[in-house]
């Protein structure tokens, strides 16, 4: 893990010398922890209210694609990888709402928050105090987590580590409290539910038993994170710490650490993660370990507890002509079981890379059209190896995507 994030981190700093240019950001690329005011409710605050077009933001996400798989599935097929509405105003120049939905999500309701996984969005932000330094975010929100994988729109991010797929919860009741240092650096904490299905649903789902586990009283959780700009916003961070609990004393704790740097034609990011969950209700490591127990005589499957997950994921893009992009992408992830009598360090490693090409015809749109080679492969270490089998998916896709700023 150490030597893959040297290599990262190094791999970062070249680029970053070698394309060393203005700082610009498409509005496209944003999504929601990087943005404390939208395009709107700046103009809003420097003008006021009049039409509807001040008020309002209306978005259409889109994504789709041929794609050819070989490894777990075989089946060729279009598939809408992305589709989803969004609706980000103001009422006044102090207080906005953001509402953004997944057309191709299921609607089920999570027990614990009341929502559904179909829901990314759906909060108020209040803007108060001295030059309206304060804001308060209340609703379905996203984390806020230092990942910069996660916050880039997902309209232009093709594959996901596990990190932001499995491991976190993405999206979640909260009540957020920010303070804008200055114009380039802001703070932020984050009172979120831990998870969004309560802890006997979370069981049930699975078949696990609880093994004497018992539901936390309060299955809360904590985020305090920092958003900086620095060297004429040329590199921009997002670090956070997150303390949670799930299961009755037992608790989380994780660390991200996420660059980013952005010139006029290169931009690229590095994230680092570290978690150590006491309760593995992600479910990503458990089930290997109950594959292997599954011979003992007084086996029960549930959850692994004392486990970390490790996360390095580089990504960069570049314009080398004009309108054509290159896009590339690598990360690698370990599960480690530390305690007695435990799997040992790296007894799962998730590995995958992503090398593709981008065409925008359409200057003055957020299209393109895409093609990229996708390939990923999980394999398991120690004791795990002897009855898991690696597994690989290689992935070739074509399609388009489009940001549409309807109104």
């Amino acid at each position: 893990m150490n030597k893959s994030c040297l290599f990262f981190a190094s791999l970062l700093l070249v680029t970053q010398c070698v394309f060393a240019q203005n700082a610009t950001f498409e509005q496209s690329d944003l999504d929601s922890t990087t943005i404390n005011q939208t395009a709107v409710s700046q103009q809003l605050l420097e003008t006021g209210l009049s039409g509807l077009s001040e008020k309002i933001d209306i978005n259409f996400l889109l994504r789709s694609a041929l794609e050819f798989p070989s490894g777990a599935s075989n089946q060729a097929a279009v598939r809408l990888n992305e589709a989803r509405f969004e609706l980000i105003g103001d009422i006044t120049p102090d207080l906005s709402y953001r509402v953004r939905y997944r057309l191709n999500r299921s609607s089920t309701h999570n027990n614990l928050d009341n929502s559904t996984g179909a829901i990314d969005h759906a909060n108020v932000m209040y803007r108060f105090g001295n030059e309206k330094k304060w804001h308060l975010t209340a609703g379905k929100q996203s984390a806020s987590v230092g990942s910069w994988e996660f916050d880039r729109n997902p309209t232009f991010e093709y594959q996901y580590t596990e990190f932001v797929n499995r491991q976190l919860n993405l999206f979640l009741m909260a009540m957020k409290l920010g303070y804008n240092l200055t114009k380039n650096h802001t703070f932020q904490v984050q009172l979120h539910n831990t998870f969004n299905s309560g802890f006997n649903e979370t069981f049930s789902a699975t078949g696990y038993n609880a093994n004497g586990l018992r539901p936390s009283k309060t299955p809360l959780g904590v985020y305090v994170a920092w958003l900086g700009n620095m060297f004429d916003k040329k590199w921009h961070t997002f670090y956070s710490y997150n303390v949670s609990q799930f299961a009755r004393g037992k608790t989380n704790q994780a660390v991200s650490i996420g660059n980013q740097v952005v010139f006029d034609r290169f931009s690229g990011y590095l994230d680092l993660q570290s978690a150590d969950i006491a309760v593995d209700y992600p479910n990503i490591g458990s089930p290997a370990a109950n594959a292997f127990r599954a011979s003992s005589p007084a086996f029960i499957p549930t959850f692994l507890q004392d486990i970390n997950y490790k996360t390095a994921v580089l990504r960069a893009d570049f314009e080398f002509v004009p309108k054509w992009f290159l896009t590339t992408k690598g990360f690698y992830e370990t599960a480690s079981h530390r305690a007695n009598n435990g799997f040992g360090n790296n007894f799962r490693e998730n590995i995958g890379y992503l090398a593709g090409l981008e065409y925008k015809p359409i200057a003055s749109q957020d299209m393109r059209l895409f093609t990229y080679y996708y390939y990923n492969t999980s394999r398991y270490n120690n004791a795990l190896a002897e009855v898991n089998a690696n597994q690989e998916l290689h992935l070739f896709s074509i399609g388009v995507l489009y940001f549409v700023n309807a109104l």
